[in-house]
């Protein structure tokens, strides 16, 4: 696991293009390059929201070995080794836990014992994950589990061509609809694709496709028929790129309209009347740690959001009321009331206690998140979580 310096740093640029070299999307080592805590002890105790939140615990023993993790509105569902004729190093095998009380359940239990899935997308007990093997062959697959079966569908998978670039997909789930990005061989070479399946045929259609050699689509968020999604396309021969945020529908024929001004729009969520995106500084990669965005369907505009208590963030998510995003102070954990249009902190931890807030994910009103503790003996990481206001409330 790793945890953020206790330093203040610059984020380091790398390159700006999004090949085959950059980190993939569900890698955490994806957030490596980013300014980490200020050596400043901080009280533990905060006003408003985390003064009427209450912040509950997982016992490790249920989850751990934990990898991915994500909140489906009501549940957590997370990739994990626990059982055990788990492999090594993998985490095979796909994991629901309901707070405050419930019970680890065995959503499914992986074949290949050896696997990880690493990267997990749900809404309320549909979940789409992608597995690979950890041994470096350039493969993936892409299952759904809709909603009470049992057995997964085989939605996606690479075609394990040396060619085809071999970062695993992008994926968003809403009630009947996946959506997800993906490389694939395509008639005059490699491919990048948007895709999308509905229920109850859960029948596999692109969208949207770009000659990889030209660009990549990226970073899909669907609710109900609405569609936001990422293009990014090369610049002087893939020496720099422009990242393009683009709003459609997922009716057949919907034409997309660009909402972004800068070329550095990322990582889009569709929220109550708009969008938010992530925009890392010009010349770093999208990957890399940025600020927040919101469009506002109403009038067009663009503006900047307050991440406090971070300064610099990435892989957002959001719910009914709330945003969350990873924030490169992992000694401190904030949310964003997209109601009240202001920025919320959870819980701040003090240096000395060397206790991190990691990958938060929210999504309805449950927030998720990884408790990291170091200490002579170890590390010890704990899920937590917290039920927020929802929109009608106070």
């Amino acid at each position: 696991m790793t945890v953020a310096c206790t330093t203040t740093v610059p984020p380091s640029p790398t390159p700006s293009t999004s090949g085959e070299a950059a980190p993939s999307a569900a890698s955490p080592a994806a957030a490596s390059v980013a300014p980490a805590a200020t050596a400043t002890p901080r009280p533990t105790a905060e006003p408003g929201l985390a003064s009427r939140v209450e912040i509950g615990t997982i016992d490790p023993a249920l989850t751990n070995p934990i990898g991915e993790f994500r909140s489906d509105a009501r549940s957590i569902v997370f990739a994990s080794a626990r059982a055990e004729d788990a492999g090594p190093n993998g985490t095979p095998d796909l994991w629901r836990i309901t707070p405050p009380d419930g019970e680890p359940e065995l959503l499914w239990r992986n074949p290949e014992r050896d696997h990880a899935l690493v990267v997990i997308a749900g809404d309320v007990g549909t979940y789409a994950f992608v597995d690979m093997p950890l041994t470096g062959e350039r493969a993936w697959t892409l299952w759904l589990l809709p909603r009470d079966a049992t057995e997964p569908i085989r939605l996606d998978e690479h075609p394990g061509d040396e060619d085809v670039s071999s970062l695993v997909p992008s994926v968003s789930v809403n009630e009947d609809t996946v959506v997800w990005t993906a490389f694939d061989r395509g008639p005059a070479g490699p491919v990048s694709q948007l895709r999308i399946a509905h229920a109850p045929d859960w029948e596999p259609r692109t969208i949207r496709e770009l000659p990889a050699a030209e660009g990549e689509l990226w970073f899909p968020s669907v609710a109900g028929t609405a569609l936001a999604y990422v293009e990014v396309h090369y610049l002087d021969g893939g020496a720099d790129d422009e990242r393009q945020v683009y709003l459609t529908s997922t009716i057949p024929g919907s034409e997309p309209q660009r909402l972004d001004r800068s070329g550095l729009a990322t990582m889009p969520l569709i929220v109550d009347g708009g969008v938010l995106w992530k925009e890392a500084d010009e010349g770093f990669a999208m990957m890399n740690w940025g600020k927040m965005f919101r469009y506002d369907l109403a009038d067009g505009s663009v503006r900047r959001l307050s991440t406090r208590p971070q300064q610099w963030v990435n892989y957002p998510s959001a719910g009914y009321r709330y945003a969350a995003w990873w924030g490169a102070d992992s000694f401190q954990i904030g949310v964003y009331d997209l109601l009240a249009d202001e920025a919320e902190v959870l819980e701040r931890h003090s240096l000395a206690s060397d206790t991190s807030a990691l990958r938060p994910h929210v999504a309805g009103d449950l927030l998720v998140w990884l408790e990291v503790v170091l200490s002579p003996i170890g590390e010890r990481s704990t899920l937590k979580y917290a039920f927020l206001p929802g929109p009608r409330d106070p």
